[in-house]
Parts: C-alpha cells; structure tokens; sequence
C-alpha cells in the first residue's frame, strides 16, 4: 500500500505547466520533426496507386434445378436399398456456390481458362509521383516480356495465383435479404469489370456443369435399376426419378444465370475505392507530432538524469 501510494504522489506531482514548458522549448524539434512526417506522409501518398472496385449484386435464382443436392438427395433411400451410395450434401445451394466461388479449385481453374495470370502476377509498379491515376494496368517488362511472351524468371504457381486474386476479391452476404455483393479491385477499372463479369458467368456455368454431370450419373443408375427391376410400382417410381433428372439437364440448357441471378451488374468504375490520401497525410502528419513530443519528454528526462 505504501508503495501504491508512493506512486500516486508522484503522479500528483507531475507539473502540467512543467511539461508545457518542456514542449516550448523543444518546439523547433516538434515542427521539424512533424514536417518531416508529414512531407513523407504526402510523398507515400501520392505514390499509392489508385485501385478501383468493380461490383456486381446478386440474389439466389431460388430453386434451383433440382439442387446440387435436391436431385440425387431424393434418390438416396431408392439407392440405399439397391447398396449404392449416391451421396448427400449437407449444405444449400447458396452455401456450396460461395464456397465454389472461394475454392482453389475453381479459381485457379478461372486464371488458367481466361488467361489473366500476366496481368495478375506481373503487373507494373506505379511510377514516383506520377503516373496513379491513369487507370491503366502496366505489365513489368522485367518480370514478363509481352514480346517473346516468356517469363523472364520463373513462372508464378497456381498457389501464388490463388492467393493473389484473393487479395483483390471480395464477397459479402448479407443474410437478412440473401443479396450477395461480389467485388473485385484492380488499378485498371475496365479489367476489374471485365474480371467480374467473366467470374460470376463461368461461377454459373461451372454450377450448371456439375449439376448435368450429376443428373447424368442419376439417369445412368436410374436405368440399371429398371432393367432389374420386375414390380410396377418400382418401375413407376424410377420413371418418375428419371423424369426429374431430365428436366434438370433441359433447364440447364436454357438457364443463363443457373444459380446466382445478377440485379445489378458490374460496371467499369470511374471513382477510386482507395486509396484515401487525404487521411493519409493527416494520420502520417498526427504520428509524426505525436513521435517528436515523445522525443522531445525522453530528451528532457536523459538530460536531467545526466545534470544529477
């Protein structure tokens, strides 16, 4: 308790007018200090390039066509009693579509067939004080030679790819209207637009592939079935199942958006996203004052602790 109290008249004898002096008199160190860090501050800023968001509002196109998981999930007790095993997702639609959209499967697959892993991986550094707001994407000629078309070190993996396109994706649920927003960033708007329109088309088509692909293996099991099959009523039942199916396969054939409808599509942006300069300065600006008065206290105490 002593010591607690010891402290507490210590802290009683801190003099505020002592330390106003204190920063008095080391006030050319705080401006330089703080003029340093904020000419940094606009310098980096300036440096940023600006990066643009391309954004695109989807909803559920609601039942699907059967489901990924409604069209052979009907069929899991028939097929249980036959001892095949035709599998059950535990999750909806909605819920394996995202996951398909973030999966490294999927997107490593999307860089390979549209062929943007150039302009992913080897994009150009913005130049010093110049060239951000052209809003075009530059490939680094040390790292890619559009020429010879080679790589001139070694060609970036698929992981790497993967993490990068993370980085510039964005995907929000909102789970009171089942909207989802999917964004994409690039320093290139009309590439961003383009990146977006071709992810959710072939999110759609790849949705729409894995479906058929499935109805197919149904049907197929569906009619060794009847071909074994003697009582009417079983019959009936599997005619009915394959009915199902096709249907499946004929509105995937005719449906664009197979599983997420897009409301409002992705546009080319003509307003930055980031980055924010002007915070960006008054953060740097702040942080510099902030550092020189703690530098200016930490000199006045090492120069009192010398004089005793």
């Amino acid at each position: 308790m002593q010591v607690e109290r010891d402290e507490f008249q210590k802290f009683e004898d801190v003099d505020l007018i002592e330390l106003f002096k204190v920063i008095w008199v080391g006030k050319w160190k705080v401006i330089f200090v703080t003029s340093i860090a904020a000419i940094l501050s606009v310098v980096y800023s300036l440096s940023l390039p600006n990066v643009y968001r391309s954004e695109a509002l989807l909803t559920t196109v609601g039942e699907s066509s059967g489901g990924m998981s409604g069209g052979l999930g009907q069929l899991g007790g028939l097929a249980s009693m036959a001892g095949v095993s035709l599998g059950k997702d535990g999750v909806d639609d909605v819920t394996l579509g995202l996951a398909t959209l973030k999966s490294r499967i999927f997107l490593t697959d999307f860089i390979t067939r549209r062929d943007i892993l150039v302009p992913l991986m080897a994009r150009k550094a913005p130049g010093f004080l110049g060239s951000w707001d052209d809003g075009k994407l530059e490939i680094n000629n040390e790292v890619y030679d559009l020429e010879k078309k080679v790589w001139q070190e070694q060609k970036p993996g698929l992981q790497a790819a993967y993490s990068a396109f993370m980085n510039i994706l964005s995907v929000e649920t909102n789970h009171e209207n089942d909207l989802i927003k999917v964004a994409i960033k690039s320093q290139d708007p009309a590439l961003a637009q383009q990146w977006m329109s071709w992810l959710i088309k072939d999110l759609n088509d790849s949705i729409r592939d894995r479906e058929v692909k499935e109805a197919k293996r149904a049907i197929a099991f569906l009619n060794k079935q009847l071909e074994a099959e003697m009582l009417l009523e079983m019959r009936a039942m599997f005619f009915r199942l394959i009915q199902k199916q096709t249907e499946i396969i004929m509105l995937s054939n005719v449906r664009t958006d197979y599983l997420f409808r897009i409301i409002d599509p992705a546009i080319i942006p003509e307003i930055k996203s980031s980055p924010n300069r002007a915070l960006t300065c008054i953060l740097g600006t702040l942080f510099g004052g902030f550092l020189s008065v703690l530098m200016v206290f930490l000199m006045n105490f090492l120069s009192k602790r010398r004089d005793h």
